[in-house]
């Protein structure tokens, strides 16, 4: 007969993720950037000489903002969750936002569209 012998178990503990944050700072200062290009455009009078393109590019950018602010928030849930390993708020705030900022943009997009 063979004998298994147990092999002593030693804890793997894993290094926090020193990782730079500059890709979501820059994604949710360009999509702010962007909502406050679109709240600007919204009240830009028709007789400007770009008058014609106003109708639809408001929307436009607040499409366009609510997906880079949605990717922003949520690659900083993503890093925070990796770091905390537990749903903690602030992982959770900025899950909802980032749910947020997708579902007005996709109601900005059906606006657009209808």
């Amino acid at each position: 007969m063979t004998a298994l012998r147990e092999m002593p178990v030693t804890e793997v503990t894993r290094m926090h993720a020193r990782r730079s944050r500059v890709l979501e700072w820059a994604l949710g200062f360009t999509g702010a950037l962007a909502a406050g290009i679109g709240a600007w455009m919204y009240f830009v009078p028709t007789d400007w000489f770009l008058g014609g393109l106003v109708e639809g590019w408001y929307l436009g950018l607040f499409i366009g903002a609510g997906l880079l602010l949605s990717a922003a928030f949520g690659l900083f849930a993503r890093v925070t969750y990796t770091d905390d390993r537990d749903w903690t708020m602030a992982v959770v705030v900025p899950a909802v936002l980032a749910l947020a900022a997708f579902g007005a943009a996709a109601v900005f997009a059906l606006i657009l569209i209808l």
